[in-house]
């Protein structure tokens, strides 16, 4: 019997012993395999040996059994409750599924019609995609799954705060910030996001010769120039300038987690960044490093996460960089006219820039350094390289408020680097779509309050937890956070100024992830409904095979969530491996794959044939 036969029948055993129709007697209480106690107390012992006895001992009748009993409570919850507002439910969620059921009907006529077959052939084919046999039974599968939701719901409703600190991966219920220890179900770790996307249409693979528009250029350079003006806020630019469908909502990427398939380099960048060098607002919180105790193998030895990122560092981009790509990114010939190495375009000078600083897969942050500052050490003395640097001023620091350079202690030792308004520090990263400016909007390590301002090198935060900014609620709901003048805390829902409609939508997503973090969601419920004895197993090797059921099912999304997420930082390992392997093997590798020296870039316009470091043999030298 299929699995969705055997729970149909099961059901079909229970639902006549607790009287939901009148098609059966209950069998005598020593022969019962399960004791069910209703929501009104009234117990009921049911046997379905005849049915079950053959898979009592298969994962498939466990699951069936398992899932016979959870539907049964739930259905017979509404159908004995005395709760106006039940009831009231029960009689819509009825009349929607009888709604449902027509549109099936008419969905049956509608196939026939197109595809030349009869309406017979068409509705036992839409049967058959529901598992189910007849009309009833689907409109009994259409009232369980409106019965079900509702239930979830009010479970959500009742467990809200627990929920939301499993899902956070932090709690302060004793009045100290400690991690949350949940066996059955791993830390979600929400990242709040914001980014500005700048597409690139260099291919992702090529860590050394990429090529990029000259549009795209200009783009990147007006994002830069932009973000160092203090003339707008991160979200500003972000809605004129990033090629991303988040700019509509001010470059807002929403709640990012472990488990979002983002692109690695987005993700796991961030997570990374933020563990070796972020800041919580009481200190780092114990377990920050969790995320980076995944062991690589890929050329680097047998070493952490941890240790292979704190070693490889943080990628630090010069200003001038950005400044120097809107200057040459139209420059595809020498000053004089001529092409330059038969016209490759890798020596173009925006691609120069682009795959010295840019065409880099591990987190960078922009800084006031020069590019002469990078160049090759024989190389520094260059006459143009030393002009091109010292024809860029090195930007303020940012006023208060503004976007633009700031300390931040702990980063690029402790020397100023690019941050939003907020003094957020803006990290970058290519990935297979082009160059991304993050923010953290809000780090699961900040719990008690949210990044306002910075000043002497020090953030300042508002009194927001992390519980209260990922709240359900929104600013017209009585329970929403408010500050101590009962002014409207500044959460997820809101942090943006919108419409109702808008906040009622954020709230939901927020429910959603904290529902949807664990996919055993409805054991949690069955395993209330046991610990209220209204479940009461008889047959101990039934109860004990649900159990080990419930067990393994935990255990087996334990170990493939961490398979997931070990497998998805060891290929961002592999790829930052690989990539500087290739950059920084430019000797051993044949000239067409060679990265080609910043000071090739800065002197391309004063190209006036194969001589000097054009020269065969020079730094610059060009054969096909």
């Amino acid at each position: 019997m299929k699995s969705k036969k055997l729970s149909i029948a099961i059901v079909s055993a229970f639902i006549a012993a607790l009287g939901l129709t009148a098609c059966s007697v209950v069998t005598a209480k020593e022969n019962s395999i399960v004791t069910l106690k209703d929501f009104n107390g009234n117990e009921i012992s049911v046997n379905a040996n005849s049915i079950y006895d053959k898979y009592k001992d298969s994962e498939n009748g466990i699951s069936s059994f398992y899932q016979a009993i959870l539907e049964v409570m739930i259905r017979n919850y509404f159908e004995t409750s005395d709760d106006q507002e039940v009831k009231s439910k029960l009689a819509e969620f009825k009349e929607s599924a009888k709604s449902d059921v027509r549109g099936d009907k008419e969905k049956a006529s509608e196939n026939a019609s197109t595809n030349g077959t009869s309406y017979e052939t068409e509705w036992e084919a839409i049967l058959s995609s529901k598992n189910v046999e007849n009309e009833a039974e689907l409109e009994n599968k259409y009232l369980y799954e409106y019965e079900k939701e509702e239930y979830e719901d009010r479970y959500f409703e009742t467990h809200k705060g627990e929920l939301t600190n499993q899902y956070i991966g932090f709690s302060d219920e004793s009045g100290t910030i400690s991690p949350v220890d949940d066996d059955r179900h791993a830390s979600m770790f929400p990242y709040h996001v914001r980014h500005i996307l700048v597409k690139t249409s260099a291919v992702a693979s090529d860590f050394v010769t990429g090529a990029i528009t000259e549009a795209e250029a200009r783009k990147l350079n007006a994002v830069y120039t932009d973000l160092v003006s203090g003339q707008y806020t991160f979200g500003n630019i972000a809605s004129r300038l990033s090629d991303d469908g988040s700019a509509s909502s001010y470059g807002d990427a929403g709640i990012m987690t472990t488990a979002t398939s983002f692109v690695n380099e987005f993700k796991l960048g961030i997570y990374a960044y933020d563990t070796i060098y972020g800041h919580g607002t009481n200190g780092d919180v114990s377990g920050r490093d969790s995320y980076l105790e995944v062991n690589s193998e890929y050329r680097t030895g047998n070493k952490t996460v941890g240790a292979q990122l704190e070693q490889i560092g943080l990628e630090t981009v010069p200003f001038d960089a950005f400044a120097y790509l809107g200057d040459v990114a139209n420059v595809t010939k020498s000053d004089k006219g001529l092409q330059v190495n038969e016209g490759n375009d890798k020596y173009y000078p925006r691609n120069v820039i682009w795959n010295a600083f840019l065409n880099l897969h591990n987190v960078f942050v922009i800084t006031q350094d020069h590019m002469a500052d990078f160049v090759n050490s024989a190389d520094a003395n260059n006459t143009k390289v030393q002009e091109v640097s010292a024809s860029y001023a090195t930007p303020a620091l940012a006023a208060e408020g503004k976007t633009g350079f700031r300390v931040v202690q702990g980063v690029n030792n402790n020397k100023p680097v690019l941050t939003d308004e907020f003094g957020r520090v803006i990290i970058g990263v290519r990935s297979e779509y082009g160059i991304h400016f993050m923010i953290m909007q809000r780090s699961p390590f900040e719990y008690s309050g949210t990044i306002v301002g910075y000043e002497n090198n020090a953030y300042q935060y508002n009194e927001v937890s992390l519980d209260e900014y990922y709240t359900t609620y929104t600013p017209s709901e009585q329970n929403y956070p408010v500050n101590s003048d009962s002014s409207k805390k500044v959460t997820y829902v809101n942090y943006l100024n919108a419409e109702e409609s808008v906040y009622s939508k954020r709230a939901k997503e927020v429910e959603d992830q904290i529902k949807g973090f664990d996919p055993m969601y409805d054991y949690r419920i069955f395993e209330e409904l046991q610990a209220n004895n209204q479940i009461v197993i008889n047959d101990e090797k039934v109860a004990e095979n649900i159990e080990n059921f419930i067990s393994y099912k935990r255990q087996y999304n334990e170990w493939n969530d961490s398979k997931t997420l070990n497998e998805a930082w060891n290929s961002y390992l592999d790829k930052i491996a690989l990539q500087y392997e290739v950059r920084d093997d430019a000797d051993g590798l044949d000239e067409s794959q060679r990265l080609v020296r910043v000071t090739c870039g800065i002197n391309f316009k004063d190209y006036e044939g194969k001589s000097g470091m054009w020269a065969e043999g020079g730094i610059c030298y060009y054969e096909k």
